[in-house]
């Protein structure tokens, strides 16, 4: 079943809740679009938990986010998040030691069981921040994570004003890749992948979207992104 996701690109001001969320931050989230008059809908998201423009948002409280790390569900879920949306986040709120008192509290209570628990917490906000495209956010409390996902939406709806004033992407020793990385949602690593993939910029251009998804980390979005670019006269074959 495909996602039942409606994407306002663009933004405007729209911020899509998964119908499923029912918590703390769900509430905080909407009690702030209330009091500031910002359009608000709860639908039910397949992906993530909260859609602003074409940003998805995955938040977990710091013990649910613990609890993903040690089953590798997070990873999961952010692989699914970076084939589908351009930009992506994964909100985490609350302390450590509310996230492994929990965890104690249910199931752990050592010394030892700590110690690798605030292991495995670090070392996988370490391999998200370096290791995939999705940026990783973690705040002290669930209201502190309300107003960040708020702030999204100023920074939609400006259409990211903030990427005049940042340097150009660094220039590697193949124009190819460069070219390639220039599109919308399409890193360096993306753009070397498809190119080992197709073998060049043309062969890539006389591709289908469900031949380019093909390749890990490029989902459909990204993958019409990239027909459309190399191909503006002609209609993007699908």
């Amino acid at each position: 079943m495909k996602a039942c996701v409606l994407v306002n690109v663009g933004g405007m001001g729209m911020i899509q809740i998964d119908s499923r969320e029912d918590s703390q931050l769900s509430r905080a989230v909407i009690k702030i679009c209330e009091q500031q008059k910002i359009e608000y809908e709860k639908i039910w998201l397949e992906i993530g938990d909260y859609i602003v423009g074409d940003c998805c948002i995955e938040a977990k409280s710091a013990a649910d986010f613990l609890q993903s790390v040690r089953n590798n569900r997070i990873f999961n879920q952010l692989d699914n998040m970076d084939r589908t949306y351009n930009k992506n986040i994964i909100l985490i709120y609350g302390t450590l030691d509310d996230a492994i008192g929990y965890l104690e509290r249910t199931q752990y209570n050592s010394i030892q069981w700590r110690t690798k628990l605030k292991k495995k917490f670090v070392g996988a906000l370490t391999s998200i921040a370096l290791h995939t495209d999705v940026k990783p956010v973690w705040v002290d409390s669930y209201r502190t994570a309300a107003h960040i996902i708020l702030a999204t939406v100023a920074h939609i709806d400006k259409e990211l004003v903030i990427h005049k004033e940042l340097p150009k992407k660094i220039r590697t020793d193949d124009v190819r890749v460069d070219v390639l990385s220039e599109i919308k949602g399409v890193s360096v690593d993306k753009a070397k992948a498809l190119l080992k993939s197709f073998g060049s910029i043309a062969e890539i251009s006389m591709a289908n979207i469900p031949d380019i998804v093909e390749i890990k980390g490029i989902g459909n979005k990204t993958a019409y992104n990239i027909l459309k670019a190399l191909n503006s006269e002609n209609e993007v074959k699908y």
